[in-house]
């Protein structure tokens, strides 16, 4: 009985002597597999560009300034929004249109694409002033109708129109669809639809 005592006893002091296994001695799990993710092409359309409009100013707000962005899930259906702000940076005068309905901006395939678009879409016209567009008799409906015609808003006569022409007012004509530029005057601060200018579609 007394050897099997001092024997577990024995024992039990071996067992106290031998080293405990650390942490970082533990066996190591297995790593997960690692998984190739294959990565998403960036989505969407966001494309913008601006131009500087109007009479020069101070040098800290030398001019208007007419700004085009065109947004959307993919660039073939991006909306395009046109904001025309005053000197102090609120905006005056503002439209929007579905890009797949304007001429030089339907079917960009990219925003690359549709930034280079954007910007020669607000520099399409060629119309500075308003001498430059037609005599009344040229315009739509009147006598000597020109075959690419300008249309006079509704609110505009022939006295107002020529009147117009003789001022030289800044003006601004983009296309809002697929045949006709809108064209729009700077007149006492204020931004106004004058009508649109016809061209081959």
């Amino acid at each position: 009985m007394r050897f099997r005592l001092v024997l577990a006893a024995s024992l039990l002091a071996l067992a106290a002597c031998q080293p405990t296994a650390t942490p970082s001695e533990q066996p190591a799990a297995a790593a997960p597999a690692e998984t190739a993710v294959a990565e998403a092409p960036a989505a969407g359309c966001a494309a913008m560009s601006e131009v500087m409009w109007g009479p020069i100013g101070p040098s800290d707000h030398p001019s208007y300034r007419i700004e085009a962005y065109a947004n959307g899930s993919i660039c073939e259906a991006a909306v395009v929004t046109l904001t025309i702000r005053a000197r102090d940076g609120f905006p005056i005068y503002a439209w929007a249109g579905a890009a797949q309905h304007l001429f030089g901006l339907a079917d960009q395939p990219d925003t690359a694409a549709m930034n280079k678009a954007l910007a020669e879409w607000m520099d399409s016209s060629g119309i500075e002033t308003t001498a430059a567009l037609p005599p009344w008799d040229q315009t739509e409906g009147q006598p000597d109708r020109a075959e690419f015609p300008f249309m006079p808003a509704e609110w505009l006569d022939k006295a107002t129109y020529e009147a117009m022409r003789a001022e030289k007012l800044h003006t601004y004509c983009f296309p809002q669809g697929m045949e006709s530029l809108s064209c729009l005057v700077l007149r006492d601060g204020q931004v106004e639809e004058i009508g649109l200018q016809l061209f081959p579609g």
